[in-house]
């Protein structure tokens, strides 16, 4: 455990003293123990509870985030917001990192993600629905992310996006990727620039081949098509994975 590792667990277990149990293993540090919490969100009621949990810190945080489990057997596997491997699915990747880096600590990755999950479950658990937008899963709900957040036109959209980002990281010069004709820097630059500020090279990849399966499945099915450049720039990028 590094000494900025120690210092967040004692900041965070400082405000959430329940998560005092600290377990070090050989590339990872676990925190386990109880989180209360009082939430609420946009207006809506106030909840609250309090849930054992288990946080598990990898080695090279922060560019890879914690993973957390509910360890209270309260948030069962018919739950759609469980990762197949039992882990929460806080948000899709991309958005985890774009919250955390508002505020890049062990607290604020508890105060900013994990809380508002478990208020979530708890909302939906009481009436039947989710107080946030509900989002896709998996492959698909990452590909739905970049559609929504820069109101892109589908998946092929995306597709342009995320290799634009890919191959290129940020050029103002070149013609945007969402296909419009305009320069980047005079349609989609902030908003590629603040991706690429919040990517990391494997974040990066596992957007990207998110978002190509998604993609090649609906090819697949006949529901849409590559251009020839397109093709070309993906077995370019492709190829990269097997150098």
């Amino acid at each position: 455990m590094t000494e900025d590792v120690q210092i967040q667990i004692a900041e965070l277990v400082a405000v959430h003293k329940g998560l005092g149990n600290v377990t070090e293993r050989e590339s990872e540090t676990v925190l386990s123990g109880a989180l209360p919490f009082e939430a609420s969100t946009d207006g809506l009621e106030t909840i609250t509870d309090s849930f054992d949990i288990e946080v598990t810190i990898p080695n090279d945080f922060s560019d890879t985030l914690p993973r957390v489990r509910e360890t209270g057997g309260r948030i069962g596997t018919d739950y759609d917001h469980r990762n197949p491997g039992g882990t929460l699915c806080l948000a899709v990747p991309v958005e985890q990192r774009r919250v955390f880096f508002d505020e890049p600590t062990l607290l604020g990755f508890v105060n900013r993600l994990v809380i508002p999950y478990l208020y979530g479950f708890c909302f939906f658990t009481k009436h039947g629905h989710h107080p946030f937008d509900e989002a896709a899963h998996g492959f698909e709900g990452i590909s739905r992310h970049y559609v929504d957040t820069l109101h892109l036109q589908g998946d092929l959209a995306a597709l342009r996006v995320i290799c634009f980002l890919f191959e290129h990281s940020y050029r103002g010069h070149h013609d945007c990727p969402c296909g419009s004709g305009r320069k980047v820097r005079a349609c989609h630059g902030s908003a590629l620039l603040a991706l690429h500020n919040t990517h990391n090279e494997q974040s990066l990849r596992t957007d990207f081949m998110a978002i190509f399966e998604t993609c090649f499945a609906k090819f697949e099915n006949g529901q849409l098509s590559f251009s020839t450049p397109l093709r070309r720039q993906l077995l370019r990028l492709l190829k990269k994975f097997q150098d």
